[in-house]
């Protein structure tokens, strides 16, 4: 599973030639395609066969197409790995990719490979006797402070993903205010870029932390967040606070 991880992340950002054998409304099994599908005829897959490949962006049935790889799905239990190519300088994050794909993936157990993440949060807040305090959380595998956040999934609006990941990792529920958000994005390789969304939530209750992910929780005052978190979040909570 590493190998073939390290091989598709190889070919994320090159421009290839798909032949397509299963345009947009092409019937196989009974299942009518909504996205062209096709081959990478000059490249060999994990199983031994030319590469496969899903095509995004494009509304209109193909019988080629040179674009870019933008992403991979990536089967857990079967070596036949589907590389997303889009038109170039087209974005596709992984919640729209799996959301694509899901008329065939969904009868596999997949991860998403993709040049662009997406992950929503929440600034949770309270008021303790008439201050406004914010909860932050420390995050085991980053050893950092940061704001309860998470990858986007298939379906999924920007503020389901916040709500959900705020549960995950706190146990608390908010009462999001969907009028503001405030959008951070940074490098997080020489080529894949990451997009975070973040919605003001009020809570009230006691935090739990998630085993294996989050470690501990802090409430701090919106002066101290900048002792905590990086510029560009605290950037991003106070454009959120102002507005409380």
């Amino acid at each position: 599973m590493q190998q073939r991880r390290k091989t598709i992340q190889k070919f994320l950002g090159k421009t290839v030639h798909v032949e397509i054998d299963r345009p947009i409304g092409h019937v196989h099994k009974g299942m009518v395609y909504p996205i062209n599908y096709g081959y990478i005829p000059d490249l060999m897959a994990a199983d031994g066969e030319a590469q496969d490949a899903y095509i995004l962006g494009v509304d209109t049935a193909l019988s080629s197409f040179d674009g870019q790889v933008v992403g991979a799905v990536c089967r857990k239990n079967d070596v036949e790995d589907k590389f997303i190519v889009t038109p170039e300088g087209m974005r596709f994050h992984q919640g729209q990719i799996a959301e694509a794909v899901r008329f065939q993936e969904q009868y596999f157990d997949t991860y998403i490979l993709s040049l662009f993440h997406k992950s929503c949060g929440v600034l949770p807040w309270r008021n303790n006797d008439g201050q406004k305090e914010f909860l932050i959380v420390f995050e085991q595998y980053s050893q950092c402070w940061s704001l309860p956040k998470g990858h986007m999934e298939a379906g999924e609006t920007e503020a389901e993903t916040a709500l959900r990941e705020l549960f995950e990792e706190t146990g608390l529920r908010a009462r999001l205010n969907c009028r503001y958000s405030a959008t951070i994005e940074y490098p997080i390789s020489v080529m894949a870029k990451k997009q975070v969304v973040f919605f003001p939530g009020q809570v009230s209750g006691i935090p739990k932390a998630r085993p294996g992910e989050i470690e501990r929780f802090k409430w701090v005052t919106a002066q101290q967040l900048r002792q905590y978190l990086f510029p560009d979040t605290v950037d991003a909570c106070m454009k959120l606070i102002q507005n409380l």
